[in-house]
């Protein structure tokens, strides 16, 4: 036998497992049905969606970037300890407003920080409240503050609230 026929029909019956194998795997990718998300993954999905984005907040005559979770903390303990500069606290609440629109119409966000004295306790809020009667998911993160030793170590808890009507 003819190395060259030989060779000929290797190659096409490699041709022939390779379209077989492809297709096979088109076909096991196309017939997998996604989970239904559940009513409860709806405030990690938002959450991620919104406090992972990273954003730029006017502070005083500069600007701060960073993750709107780093954001948020950070405003909530200028907040407390009365050191955000002007405009500051309020620019990160309007940026979550804007940011928890596009994710979704139906949640909410709070970042509350409940330090030791001589700071405040502090909460900044963005989005509506829920309808009466509404299901309310919810998940709560905790940011750790750094070194802010004077006002204790208590995190700054970022809570995202989503309802379904």
């Amino acid at each position: 036998m003819d190395v060259s026929r030989e060779r000929g029909l290797s190659t096409v019956l490699d041709v022939a497992v390779c379209v077989l194998l492809i297709g096979g795997a088109v076909v096991t990718l196309t017939a997998v049905v996604p989970r239904a998300h559940s009513a409860a993954s709806a405030p990690v999905g938002t959450a991620r969606a919104v406090l992972d984005s990273t954003v730029s907040v006017r502070a005083g005559s500069g600007v701060v970037n960073g993750s709107l979770a780093s954001l948020l903390a950070d405003a909530a303990v200028a907040s407390g300890t009365r050191t955000a500069p002007q405009g500051y606290v309020a620019g990160v609440e309007r940026v979550a407003l804007r940011r928890l629109a596009n994710a979704s119409r139906r949640a909410s966000l709070t970042a509350s920080w409940r330090p030791d004295a001589p700071c405040h306790a502090t909460a900044l809020s963005a989005g509506t409240e829920p309808p009466a009667g509404a299901a309310v998911d919810a998940v709560v993160l905790s940011v750790p503050i750094g070194n802010e030793t004077r006002c204790g170590d208590a995190p700054v808890r970022l809570t995202v609230r989503t309802w379904s009507r």
